[in-house]
């Protein structure tokens, strides 16, 4: 922590249990709270995603970023596991989880995933991701194999025909499948955070991820994909055209659940 301008840093509570990773923790110094987040993954995995986050910040959007080291950078090295840890500290969002039971929820979660992406595919900055999505779970279904391999390679391939008919809008992903959506305290603004696991792919990929996460949680709403997908496409226009490939990236992202799970059990188990 010594890397950072924060005179008197102390650890006040853990916010996460042991996960396979990161751990992260609230930090205060003097009468600011921050958050320090150990990532179990090299820099170079590690950066790309403080550096979106950062440039979500600049543009308006809430997203806990990235606080610099007094050198100027982004996060720190720790120790050499595997190619080493990586140590950042992020700015504290004070809030609570979105509701996504809310009779709002699917409106502001749409406009809000719009305005993420539109401002992601205008911006100047660099904002490069560590990885390509559509790559990764090729690779994926290669090393899963089987039948549940199978039915990820064939969801990945159908995604990518598709792309070559049709043309899908590519972009900086959010990626993480349970999008970590707050309420700012003292308003109505809301903050995206935990920008871990960006990516480069088309933007339907998160339109469906959030489509199918505010499903889960509004079980016997049909309206609400479709209302998350018109806020949406308000901020961020996307073709009628490649609205026919939304399908296909639903069965994608249920390939990739099925490739996993089966993962997960046995994880458990040991």
């Amino acid at each position: 922590m010594r890397a950072w301008e924060l005179p008197a840093a102390r650890v006040v509570e853990e916010l996460t249990d042991l996960g396979d990773r990161a751990r992260v923790w609230r930090v205060r110094s003097g009468d600011r709270d921050y958050v320090a987040k150990l990532t179990f993954d090299a820099p170079r995995f590690v950066e790309p995603g403080l550096r979106i986050a950062a440039t979500l910040d600049r543009a308006g959007i809430v997203t806990g970023a990235p606080v610099p080291t007094r050198a100027g950078g982004l996060c720190r090295r720790v120790g050499w596991w595997r190619g080493g840890w990586t140590l950042a500290v992020l700015e504290h969002v004070a809030g609570h989880p979105l509701d996504w039971s809310a009779p709002e929820a699917p409106e502001v979660c749409g406009d809000l995933l719009g305005q993420v992406h539109h401002i992601l595919t205008s911006t100047d900055e660099p904002v490069e991701p560590a990885g390509r999505l559509l790559d990764f779970y090729a690779e994926e279904a290669t090393r899963v194999g089987g039948q549940h391999g199978d039915a990820l390679a064939e969801a990945v391939a159908a995604v990518r025909a598709f792309d070559r008919r049709v043309g899908l809008t590519q972009g900086v992903l959010y990626g993480d499948p349970a999008p970590e959506v707050l309420r700012v305290a003292g308003g109505d603004a809301l903050a995206l955070i935990d920008w871990g696991t960006p990516s480069w792919g088309p933007v339907l990929h998160d339109v469906v991820s959030w489509q199918l996460f505010a499903q889960r949680h509004r079980p016997t709403d049909p309206t609400a994909g479709p209302r998350l997908l018109a806020a949406y496409r308000a901020r961020m226009p996307v073709a009628d055209a490649e609205l026919a490939g939304l399908e296909l990236v639903v069965v994608l992202h249920r390939a990739i659940q099925a490739a996993w799970e089966p993962t997960r059990a046995g994880d458990d188990a040991r």
